[in-house]
């Protein structure tokens, strides 16, 4: 032990004296203490012997050298640890809230006639038939097409105009009495309707645009 300038005595005697109290004394305090907790516990039926082995074979086990590092890394990571902690008792918050959040939407889903669970085992089976049809070039060409303007809102718009007048015609013509059949001389007439002009201008536009589109690589 380390010692005093006086190097006479160790530096529990100092403490102990500056205290009042010889080392034995405390040393004696010490141990009839122990013999009562000792008493005490034999007293309630508790073997203390098999458990003070114990944990002396714990201590050095505790002691190791392998082990000590890892418990001074284990005290070092002990802030960490700390947040940690405090971040697992509010996942109950996080999960009571996705909880309110997901009630919400299907009460949503059920006010506009949308059966939630319906919907997503009907989504869940057209993702795997889908996943089990196409292999690794399929979805490179539906990247592709992703990424082309063949889904830009103003494609959309176009498209959809074209199929609005085509099944317009279909219908009208559905309707007609009688067969309506046109020559060249009745194809000249209709000309002069500035809707089927317009629609002509479009036309013309369009095969110049895509003449152009034709030439880039």
């Amino acid at each position: 032990m380390k010692t005093t300038d006086n190097e006479s005595q160790t530096i529990e005697q100092v403490l102990f004296e500056r205290m009042g109290v010889s080392v034995e004394d405390a040393f004696a305090t010490s141990a009839d203490a122990i013999d009562e907790k000792i008493s005490r516990a034999a007293d309630k039926g508790v073997e203390v012997e098999p458990r003070v082995e114990g944990l002396l074979g714990l201590l050095l086990q505790l002691t190791e050298p392998e082990n000590m590092k890892s418990l001074q890394t284990l005290v070092q990571r002990l802030p960490q640890l700390a947040a940690l902690a405090k971040l697992a008792d509010e996942v109950p918050n996080v999960i009571a809230s996705l909880g309110d959040v997901f009630d919400d939407f299907q009460k949503r889903c059920e006010g506009d006639g949308v059966d939630l669970e319906r919907s997503l085992v009907n989504g869940l089976q057209a993702a795997l038939w889908l996943g089990a049809q196409i292999d690794k070039q399929d979805l490179e060409k539906i990247g592709e097409l992703l990424k082309s303007d063949i889904l830009s809102n103003e494609a959309i718009a176009v498209v959809g105009n074209a199929a609005n007048a085509l099944t317009s015609a279909q219908k009208e013509s559905a309707l007609s009495t009688t067969k309506q059949r046109i020559g060249i001389f009745g194809l000249l007439g209709v000309m002069r309707n500035p809707e089927i002009q317009k629609a002509v201008a479009f036309a013309a536009k369009f095969g110049e645009q895509f003449g152009k589109n034709m030439e880039k690589p």
